[in-house]
């Protein structure tokens, strides 16, 4: 385990969600806890998730909004660094891709970010939100567990979440 570690960067928690996701990936597909989610969703830790990335075209951060409540779910809301791991670790894996849009915005007072949960950014993770200014209201996740302000009208992948 210490040499898979190393390609975790040390992270327990990414190689654990990594490992979780690759096991529930390989089960037979009679086996019931491959229904807890929709096809093309992931699962972890009670939760569902989708990843747009070669999924879906790629667009603007309230059509993302929009087709994840269509699907019953939101844009992600990150609840602790166990959660931030493990989506670093799907977009290092799996994905490919340099950012994924998130659940988390300004819109609404310049400078408070807000998850749609209607928490603050501060109440869950130890980040702060990058690149802010008047005109980037919504956010995006990168890689390292950064949080990035984001132009809203701009188009990119997206990652849903909903209860499993």
């Amino acid at each position: 385990m210490e040499h898979s570690l190393h390609a975790f960067g040390g992270s327990t928690a990414a190689y654990s969600a990594v490992a979780s996701a690759v096991l529930f990936l390989s089960l037979p597909s009679g086996d019931p806890r491959c229904r807890l989610c929709p096809e093309g969703w992931l699962w972890w830790r009670s939760h569902c998730y989708f990843f747009s990335v070669g999924l879906q075209e790629d667009c603007r951060w309230k059509e993302s909004v929009e087709f994840c409540r269509q699907q019953n779910s939101s844009l992600v809301v990150i609840e602790d660094s166990a959660e931030m791991d493990f989506l670093q670790g799907v977009m290092r894996k799996a994905s490919k891709c340099p950012f994924l849009c998130v659940g988390l915005t300004d819109g609404q007072q310049e400078g408070r970010w807000l998850w749609l949960s209607g928490s603050e950014v501060q109440n869950h993770l130890p980040v702060v939100v990058q690149w802010n200014s008047d005109d980037r209201d919504c956010a995006d996740l990168r890689g390292g567990g950064t949080l990035f302000a984001a132009d809203c009208e701009e188009h990119g992948p997206w990652i849903c979440k909903r209860e499993s």
